[in-house]
């Protein structure tokens, strides 16, 4: 019969305990605030930033709460097209829908994504741009980068402590 010896195991320090508890709650909701719409990469940031949170732990949730609906999405995306029906409806959205846009990312490549990303949304992104016939993997790296940058921009502001609107 087995049976457990929990005994070699020594229990954290308490104090370690509550230090890990509290960095996993702040990164928690740092990485949800990047990951529901509208508040984007930009709030998740100064959000770990004010919870106290370290510049680069507040960069790293915010990016990643903020790029998860994107394979989350493409994931979406895979799956929808395996059902017939919608399918045939997707497939007539890629073709009339978003030459402009798609135009404009022949053209300019990835700094479309770059610039788009922040500006409309990862979530927008997500959706739109598989439709407009973007490959994922394009799509991954690009609003990944995009994601990146707006992050460590943003922290970098609030790091620097925007010193021309604090001195007067």
């Amino acid at each position: 019969m087995w049976s457990a010896n929990f005994s070699r195991f020594t229990p954290l320090n308490p104090i370690l305990t509550m230090l890990i508890a509290e960095y996993m709650t702040k990164a928690l909701a740092t990485w949800s605030v990047g990951f529901f719409p509208y508040a984007e990469v930009y709030v998740a940031v100064a959000a770990g930033m004010a919870m106290q949170l370290d510049v680069v732990s507040s960069v790293v949730w915010g990016v990643f709460g903020n790029f998860t609906p994107v394979p989350l999405m493409l994931w979406s995306y895979g799956r929808l097209m395996r059902i017939p029906q919608l399918r045939a409806w997707l497939l007539r959205m890629e073709k009339r829908g978003g030459q402009s846009a798609k135009r404009a990312f022949d053209r300019y490549g990835g700094w479309f994504l770059i610039l788009m990303t922040p500006i409309l949304g990862s979530w927008t992104i997500a959706v739109v741009t598989p439709i407009i016939g973007i490959h994922p993997r394009r799509i991954l790296l690009f609003s990944f980068m995009s994601i990146t940058i707006y992050g460590v921009l943003t922290a970098v502001a609030i790091a620097s402590g925007i010193s021309c609107l604090t001195h007067r």
